[in-house]
């Protein structure tokens, strides 16, 4: 089931003016601040990925898989997506700890294309 334009809005409207963008992948979303990966919106939901960095702030979130087998992610349901100021902070908390993709490869998929072949 691939989600709701409607969700994908107002999950990013829930994040400005931070840097954010959605990419679609895997019939699903993955969702990035500055251009690191925090998440996945997956079935209309929010899912954080859940890091030591920022176990105090998703203590609170109840757990669920991706996809059947997945590592546990929390879950972000209405109220918390209500509270702006939790969202940004717990965004870049996590994204602060994830890999930036090299620039090649963030120039390559918002062109669309596929990265040349190694020689």
């Amino acid at each position: 089931m691939s989600n709701r334009p409607e969700t994908l809005e107002r999950i990013s409207a829930a994040f400005e003016p931070l840097p954010i963008r959605l990419q679609p992948m895997f019939g699903e979303h993955a969702i990035y601040c500055d251009d690191r990966i925090f998440g996945f919106v997956c079935e209309d939901t929010l899912l954080l990925k859940l890091v030591p960095e920022a176990a105090e702030l998703t203590e609170h979130l109840p757990r669920a898989e991706a996809y059947p087998g997945s590592k546990p992610y929390g879950v972000v349901d209405d109220d918390a997506m209500d509270d702006v100021d939790w969202l940004h902070d717990v965004a870049q908390t996590i994204a602060s700890t994830q890999p930036r993709k090299p620039a090649r490869e963030r120039g390559a998929a918002r062109q669309g294309s596929k990265r040349p072949a190694a020689d």
